[in-house]
């Protein structure tokens, strides 16, 4: 911090400092001429230093800081407003300063005086500055090679992800300005071209002018390392930041996250996956009539409402002998001046102005074609481009009448780029285009470094291919990473199968990611974090190139079987489950058969196969899956996937009403628990043997073991330990709590710890958790208490929820919940076309205990509509399995919503028998102590006898259940016993 006397020394200081806030109030004098001090001359236009008239070699950064303190007119600039002009939104030492500032004095010579340092301070232009006269046509030629000025930005709003310009746009103002106002008035337009046009360029930056008409964001959506269709919505879904699904990202879940959004996508390099894209990009226009969209592609979507963009090349000439004073009228001439920078030809004005038009001509205009060959000009000068430009069209369009396709055209420029290369340069470049992605310095050296090319000479490599734009940074990363354009790799890779060099680089491509998620493998281990996650999940378009390459013949199998395991909890933990049922099947398909009962990659396999299942359905084949994990771990002894196994088939044999083996299994968890140190296994043993306890009727034993749990669960537990298996263990043990405490006759605690578990997702941020945590608890708790309203909001919650994560297990219960709530109103609709289709998805589970409540409450609520049958139809197969499951729990209250039904059909044989069941449930709930469908029991049966004209009878009954509750009288079965009383 400075001192008050440091600040009133600097403020009398003889040479004053200037301010770079606001450049545009001290604007220079000479920003169009030619400059003199001493014996050097500044050309700023053409980016040229010179000494007595001959030019002076000084790199970019040296040149931009001669200019800034020449701009202050003789201020003082600090340190700080130096690194701020010269290198904008970057983090420079000091010492990268001072070595330019050296460079500088070094090409100064003589002159090196003019710049002065002033101690403490900055620096200080002190040289005298003149005007240099021009000869006549020399002067008129070289004002019109000067650029156009830049315009002054429009002001926009923040962007979401839009990469930062690193360079001013050349060429392109009409096409901007164009595409900016049509973007505005149609809310899908695409830019088509051909490869290289600039495209890419055009969308981001229009995107950025009219950012500030999109109040909800501006995302950039990139396609061209995405291979398959269906990873269009999973592309789309993690640049708008959704949180990570099921892993099919579907066009529902997108949809539902953007259908009230003001936003705009600039969806980029659509061509390969054009009907993906169209089919999204209709949809999403159609559900969400705020959103626009602008797509890049080579050919159009041909979607409905599409304002279709045709990018030309950039203005040329139409003749070699055109009007020098006018060339920086094409935008063409303006890119390749541009990008030359400070060179300047060896040939007279006249002659080089002619040499560059004829090169922009050869190269159509396009602009990466034309940035390629300004990179050439200081090794073979304007004569030597224009020369191979022209050998190199006429060797490939030799024996036709008509000129090859556009992207001929620029295979031709890569073809003559490459030929100019050094070969560890073309070796490095074609090894790197295995990349699928991004990649860093690092990861290129590990892919590309071999024995005769080491590791600093990848350096070298990547550098000098950067400044030869072969490479290109990516500059809004947190660190540097550089990328292949979509051109160079598929032409890099080319040659790199054409020198067979493809399986060599692609084996060391494989396996760098392989060991990448091995050590994704183990911190998951010891919990990943949402850091680690976010870190690992930047190479999924790598992992899937590279087993894709590794199995795609056979021939490297185990390379790619090794990859796929060690990705695996990855997959898991962002939820690509449906990319992880695939890519296990197919690893398992190449497992040789041989010796893999105790292969332990197959036992990981099965393992991740039972988890995406389980999310899925729950079905027989989740069953199949962990206990071949089981089987395996047990043969070699591995404790963590014994205890996954376990864990997965209890899971399994809870889902489909299997208490006794879950019992056994609940036991078994434990044991193995205890041979760890792990404590918080021990606590997901209590958890699920405490469930089980739930299914099988034993609520004393149920509620000690959930509340021992809860009572010996760290209070300061991260997120990695509280989410073990799937879901975070502290919900789960609140959500059954609230269910066992209901069932005991506590219905106002039950729903304090229903809430309870509501809260633990939403302070855990887990969307999962909190679909369990609504669906299983809030829902449940809200519909056994007959408070319409709870159960109202929690549903909302969690189709919220269900918008964003994107599990079909838990939106087929949001949309269940709901329907139910319209079927009480009467809407038997919502029967037919959403419960029944939705438990017919959920499968056998839709039986298990926590959906006991669902079930009675459709079916009784079908027969007070007249769809008595239906409401039979329902329960019985649910009364069946629960027999044969011995799921006591649920039995009790599926006998008294079937007794219900039958008093519906009404006739003497069905009352009756609605009569004998509701007093063989009440007989059974008392026996077991489920208080709460003991209330439930009496007051059905206390019906039949208010019918039959035997209430008094019934007081004694009632009464004696009422009397032994202590709580809930504002509950909708308290409320009836207590009108059945009073009548």
């Amino acid at each position: 911090m400075q001192s008050e006397a440091q600040k009133v020394i600097d403020s009398n200081m003889q040479a004053p400092c200037v301010s770079l806030s606001s450049p545009a109030e001290t604007p220079s004098p000479y920003q169009n001429d030619e400059l003199i001090f001493g014996d050097c001359s500044v050309a700023r236009a053409r980016r040229r230093l010179a000494r007595h008239d001959r030019p002076v070699e000084v790199g970019d950064r040296a040149f931009d800081l001669l200019i800034a303190l020449m701009d202050a007119q003789g201020k003082v600039l600090t340190k700080d407003q130096i690194m701020e002009q010269v290198w904008p939104g970057r983090i420079v030492e000091e010492n990268t300063l001072e070595g330019q500032i050296s460079l500088l004095r070094r090409a100064l010579g003589e002159d090196r005086v003019a710049i002065r340092t002033i101690a403490g301070r900055g620096y200080q232009f002190v040289g005298e500055l003149r005007r240099k006269p021009a000869q006549p046509e020399q002067a008129s030629i070289q004002a019109s090679m000067r650029p156009a000025e830049p315009a002054l930005p429009a002001p926009h709003a923040a962007v979401a992800n839009l990469p930062a310009s690193v360079s001013k746009l050349i060429g392109r103002e009409v096409a901007l300005g164009e595409i900016a106002e049509l973007a505005l008035l149609n809310r899908l337009i695409t830019l088509v071209g051909t490869g290289g046009i600039g495209k890419t360029r055009l969308a981001i930056e229009s995107a950025r002018r009219i950012a500030e008409r999109f109040p909800d964001g501006v995302f950039l959506v990139e396609l061209g390392s995405v291979k398959s269709p269906e990873f269009v919505p999973v592309a789309v879904a993690l640049a708008l930041g959704l949180a990570p699904g099921d892993g099919t990202a579907s066009l529902d879940r997108i949809v539902s996250a953007m259908h009230a959004r003001k936003l705009l996508l600039v969806i980029d390099n659509c061509e390969h996956l054009i009907d993906a894209v169209a089919e999204l990009v209709d949809r999403l226009l159609r559900s969400a009539p705020l959103a626009s969209v602008i797509a890049t592609s080579r050919e159009a979507l041909r979607a409905d409402g599409e304002y279709v963009y045709r990018v030309a090349s950039l203005e040329i000439p139409h003749d070699d002998n055109a009007d020098p004073g006018k060339l920086m009228q094409y935008g063409a001439l303006q890119m390749f001046e541009a990008r030359l920078g400070a060179y300047k030809s060896e040939k007279a004005p006249l002659q080089a102005a002619v040499l560059k038009i004829r090169i922009c001509r050869r190269l159509d205009g396009i602009p990466l074609a034309l940035e390629l060959a300004a990179a050439r000009v200081p090794v073979l000068g304007l004569q030597g481009v224009a020369d191979r430009l022209l050998d190199r069209f006429q060797l490939l369009t030799n024996g036709a009448r008509t000129a090859l396709p556009r992207q001929q055209t620029l295979r031709a420029t890569l073809d003559w780029s490459y030929d100019l290369l050094p070969p560890a340069e073309r070796t490095v470049l074609g090894r790197l285009s295995v990349f699928a992605n991004g990649f860093s310095i690092e990861d290129a050296q590990a892919v590309a470094a071999s024995q005769e090319i080491n590791p600093d000479s990848v350096f070298d490599c990547v550098a000098n291919l950067v400044s030869k734009s072969l490479i290109s940074p990516d500059l809004n990363e947190g660190s540097t990473q550089f990328r292949l354009l979509e051109t160079t790799r598929v032409y890099a890779r080319e040659k790199l199968i054409a020198e067979g060099g493809l399986n060599e680089a692609s084996l060391r491509h494989a396996a760098y990611f392989q060991r990448i998620f091995v050590s994704c493998e183990e911190s998951a281990s010891e919990g990943m974090t949402a850091e680690c996650r976010t870190r690992y999940s930047h190479h999924l378009e790598d992992f899937r190139a590279a087993v894709t390459w590794a199995l795609s013949d056979g021939s490297n199998v185990d390379v790619g079987v090794n990859l796929t395991v060690s990705w695996l909890p990855l997959a898991l933990q962002l939820g690509l489950l449906e990319e992880c049922l695939a890519r296990v099947d197919t690893a398992l398909s190449w497992i040789d058969p041989v010796g893999a009962s105790i292969d332990e990659r197959r036992m990981k396999l099965y393992a991740a196969r039972g988890a995406a299942l389980l999310y899925r359905t729950g079905g027989e084949q989740t069953g199949v899956a962990f206990k071949l994990a089981l089987d395996i771990a047990d043969r070699i002894g591995n404790l963590e996937y014994q205890k996954r196994g376990v864990w997965g088939y209890w899971c399994y044999s809870y889902l489909n009403g299997q208490y006794g083996t879950a019992l056994e299994l609940a036991h078994r968890f434990l044991e193995l628990s205890s041979a760890d140190s792990h404590q918080w296994d021990h606590l997901v043993g209590q958890r699920i043997l405490g469930i089980t306890h739930l299914c099988l009727g034993n609520l004393a034993k149920s509620r000690a073991s959930l509340e021992s749990m809860l009572a010996g669960h760290p209070k300061n537990a991260s997120i990695e330990h509280r989410i073990r298996f799937l879901y975070d263990e502290k919900m789960l043990a609140h959500a059954s709590l609230a269910q066992t405490l209901w069932l005991s006759g506590f219905p106002d605690q039950a729903m304090k710890v229903a809430m309870d578990a509501q809260d633990e997702a939403i302070e855990l941020d887990h969307l999962p958790s909190l679909c369990f945590a609504l669906s299983e608890a809030v829902c449940v708790i809200s519909l056994l208490n007959g408070d319409n309203e709870a159960l109202a909001r929690a549903n909302t919650a969690l189709t919220s929820a269900t918008r964003q994560h994107g599990v079909s297990t838990w939106k087929a219960r949001a949309r269940m919940w709901a329907a139910l709530e319209s079927l009480q109103q009467g809407n038997l609709d919502a029967y037919d076309y959403i419960i029944l289709p939705a438990l017919s998805e959920i499968g056998d589970a839709q039986f298990f205990i926590s959906l006991c409540p669902f079930l009675s409450g459709t079916s009784i609520a079908l027969g007070k509509h007249g769809r008595i049958a239906d409401g039979l139809s329902l329960i019985r197969p649910a009364i069946a399995r629960a027999q044969v499951n011995g799921d006591a729990t649920s039995l009790v209250e599926l006998c008294r919503a079937n007794a219900v039904l039958l008093l519906m059909q009404g006739g003497l044989e069905a009352e009756k028998c609605a009569e004998e069941q509701l007093m063989a449930a009440l007989s059974s709930a008392s026996e077991q102590h489920f208080l709460g469908w003991e209330l439930r029991c009496a007051v059905s049966l206390a019906g039949v006898w208010k019918r039959q004209g035997k209430l008094n009878s019934s007081n004694p009954t009632l009464k004696a259940v009422v009397g032994k509750f202590t709580e809930g009288y504002t509950t909708a079965d308290l409320i009836a016993a207590a009108d059945l009383l009073k009548a």
